[in-house]
C-alpha cells in the first residue's frame, strides 16, 4: 500500500497535547458538564475495543451521540482481525468506507502510537487504553472532574496508590498533573508493583499511612490481573489490609480531599465500601465527567479538520 501524506490530528498522549489545548479541552468539559450547548458534527466513528470495557467505550458512544455523530461498534470475534488481517489494513479499510475517526484500546504498550506511524489514510486515532502505556482520556476526565467539583489544582497534592507498574492510567495521570500545577505527587503500593522510575516529580513513600498524609486528590488503583502472571496475583485479605484504602485513612488526608479511581472498583480490595460510597467519593462524577470531557476530545478532535 502506497504511503500518502496525512496530517488527521490523533489523541494518543498526553504529551501530544500542548498547554493551550489542554486548557481548552478541560475547560470545555467542564462547561458541557454545566449545560454548555455541544457542537453538532457530521462524523462517523468506530469504536474497536481488543479489551473489555464499559466506562470507556459507552462513554465514548454517548459523547458521540450527543454531538450527532454515527457510532459504529465493531465487535471484535466478528471482525476480519480474527482472520488475520492486520490493524493497518483494517483502519484503511474503515477510512474507505466513510469512518472519520478510530477509537482503539489494545493490550499491547504503544501499539496505537505504532498504528498512527504507519496510518496511511486521514483518519483520526483516539487512544482508549494500550496496555501498559497511556490512557489520555481518563487522565482529563479526571482533572476536569477535580475542577468542577471545586479541587484546585495548582499547588494540589496528589497520592496514587496501588498497581503503579501496570497502569496506564497512573501513567497519563503522573503526565498531566504537573502539567496542571500540582505541587507534590506521592506513588505508594506494593514493591512488586512500583516501577523502579518514576517521572520528574513524582516521589514515592513506602506505606499508604505516609501516602495519603495531607493528600488533597487520593487515586486508588486496581491491580491489573490480566497484566500479571497469575502466580504473581496477590491475596486479596493481604492487599485490603495493607494497601486498601479505608476511612481512617481519610482523617490523615486534607479536610477537603477527595477519592478518585478509574474504575472498575474491586471492593474489599483496593477500596472499602465505606470510602467508595462515601461523601468524599467521586468515582461515580468521573463516569458522568467522562462523556463530557470525551464530546470535548471530539469536539477537539476535529477542529483542525476546517
Amino acid at each position: 500500500m502506497a504511503m500518502a501524506e496525512v496530517s488527521a490530528r490523533h489523541l494518543l498522549e498526553i504529551a501530544g497535547l500542548d498547554d493551550r489545548d489542554l486548557g481548552w479541552l478541560l475547560d470545555r468539559a467542564c462547561a458541557l458538564s454545566a449545560g454548555a450547548q455541544p457542537a453538532v458534527l457530521d462524523r462517523t466513528v468506530v469504536n474497536l475495543f481488543f479489551e473489555p470495557s464499559t466506562r470507556t467505550r459507552v462513554s465514548f458512544e454517548l459523547a458521540a451521540s450527543r454531538l450527532g455523530m454515527r457510532v459504529i461498534n465493531v465487535e471484535l470475534e466478528r471482525s476480519s482481525s480474527v482472520k488475520g488481517e492486520s490493524l493497518e489494513d483494517t483502519a484503511a479499510t474503515l477510512a474507505a468506507m466513510g469512518a472519520h475517526a478510530l477509537i482503539l484500546r489494545h493490550p499491547e504498550t504503544g501499539r496505537c502510537h505504532r498504528l498512527a506511524a504507519e496510518l496511511a489514510v486521514d483518519l483520526h486515532l483516539l487512544n482508549a487504553g494500550d496496555g501498559s502505556g497511556h490512557h489520555p482520556s481518563q487522565a482529563l476526565l479526571d482533572a476536569a472532574t477535580l475542577v468542577a467539583s471545586g479541587i484546585r489544582l495548582e499547588g494540589a497534592r496528589i497520592a496514587v496508590i496501588g498497581d503503579l507498574l501496570h497502569s496506564r492510567v497512573a501513567r497519563s495521570v503522573m503526565a498531566l498533573f504537573p502539567r496542571l500545577g500540582a505541587a507534590e505527587i506521592r506513588v505508594a503500593g506494593p514493591a512488586q508493583l512500583v516501577p523502579d522510575s518514576l517521572p520528574a516529580g513524582v516521589s514515592r513513600v513506602d506505606t499508604l499511612d505516609e501516602v495519603v498524609q495531607a493528600a488533597d486528590v487520593i487515586m486508588m488503583l486496581r491491580i491489573q490481573h490480566e497484566r500479571m502472571d497469575r502466580h504473581a496475583w496477590p491475596d486479596v485479605a493481604s492487599y485490603h489490609a495493607q494497601w486498601g484504602l479505608q476511612e481512617r485513612h481519610l482523617d490523615l488526608a486534607g479536610s477537603g480531599c477527595r477519592v478518585l479511581h478509574p474504575g472498575p472498583i474491586n471492593r474489599g480490595v483496593e477500596i472499602s465500601n465505606a470510602v467508595a460510597d462515601g461523601s468524599r467519593s467521586l468515582i461515580l462524577e468521573q463516569v458522568r465527567m467522562g462523556v463530557f470531557a470525551r464530546m470535548a476530545i471530539f469536539e477537539w478532535l476535529f477542529a483542525a479538520d476546517g
